[in-house]
């Protein structure tokens, strides 16, 4: 009887420690399936977060479709907006907001997310026209911005390079072998598809930088399109590219840059006026590639946030009769 005790002790902890593993084993898989779901839960909420704060930016584009509302009518309105969603919408912790990315409006310090595309230069329109005017142009804007001249040359035959039906440079060699050793692709041979393409043109980096760096402090995004029909709004354009659209020197447009911002001195507003008198006689022989009014092509560029999540969307957009033309989400950068 003895000998069997013993035995049945040793049983019985060898039973005990199966269990202790198969409980352990168990109480592992558990644990991952647990981390498991929840991931997948945080990538479900994140989703989720993500579509609201969409919807939300999309509603600040349908907002800026109101014609009676004016680039430096946004902020406030989009104060408004987001107050109202707020009321509605008191789930997301964090809150529910719309706003408009701040950018300086032409001309002035006013801040507003609705800016006239049609005040920037038409790059596609310039290039693909006449040469010798866009080669004119562009020298204006670039010498404005103080950009060294060599580099001025070199970026603007590289731009008429890209965009002209042959494959052959302003020298003897081809366009793809240039591009080829400095490791680019390129160039097309027909317009920009996206105005980011011309990052990839052969010295505008070093144009950019030197912009930048320059009195003016000059951003190129700000300057140049590929949309519209091609006129210059000069309602809505910046003081250094009306000066260099009309061969004016740099500073003569002040006074009708000062006089734009009509009686309230506030850019962006109803009461903005164009006066040409205000600009030297060659503006008037230009009538054929300007225009007076606010143009019917706008940018809008609006921020949805909810729980903390944001989204940007960027939305071209006319306004009679409203309509969206093109949007499209914008990546963060780091700049």
């Amino acid at each position: 009887m003895r000998r069997v005790s013993i035995h049945l002790r040793g049983n019985r902890g060898v039973a005990l420690v199966i269990v202790l593993w198969a409980v352990s084993l168990i109480s592992v898989a558990m644990i991952g399936l647990a981390g498991l779901l929840q991931r997948q839960l945080g990538q479900e909420v994140a989703a989720l977060q993500n579509a609201r704060a969409l919807l939300v930016a999309e509603s600040g584009v349908q907002m800026a479709l109101n014609p009676g509302l004016f680039p430096a009518d946004m902020e406030a309105a989009s104060r408004e907006l987001s107050a109202r969603l707020q009321e509605g919408w008191r789930g997301p912790r964090g809150g529910v907001e719309v706003r408009f990315i701040v950018d300086k409006y032409a001309g002035g310090g006013a801040e507003a997310g609705l800016t006239g595309e049609e005040g920037k230069m038409n790059l596609n329109a310039l290039l693909l026209g006449d040469r010798n005017e866009a080669r004119r142009i562009l020298t204006n804007l670039f010498s404005g911005w103080e950009v060294n001249a060599t580099t001025s040359s070199m970026v603007i035959d590289a731009l008429l390079d890209w965009t002209d039906a042959d494959d052959m440079t302003t020298g003897t060699e081809e366009s793809t072998e240039d591009y080829a050793r400095i490791g680019k692709s390129g160039p097309r041979n027909g317009p920009f598809l996206r105005i980011e393409e011309v990052e990839q043109v052969r010295g505008w980096p070093e144009l950019v930088k030197e912009a930048r760096e320059g009195p003016r402090g000059a951003d190129w995004r700000k300057k140049f399109t590929i949309f519209g029909n091609g006129q210059l709004s000069l309602m809505t354009a910046d003081e250094d590219v009306i000066e260099a659209w009309l061969d004016l020197r740099p500073g003569t447009a002040a006074n009708f840059m000062r006089a734009r911002l009509g009686p309230d001195l506030i850019p962006g507003t109803q009461d903005d006026v164009v006066n040409l008198a205000l600009l030297p006689a060659t503006a008037a022989t230009a009538t054929n590639r300007i225009s007076t009014g606010w143009g019917d092509l706008w940018r809008v560029t609006s921020t949805g946030s909810v729980g903390g999540v944001k989204r940007t969307l960027v939305a071209l957009i006319s306004r009679n009769p409203p309509m969206v033309r093109s949007r499209w989400v914008a990546e963060e950068t780091g700049r």
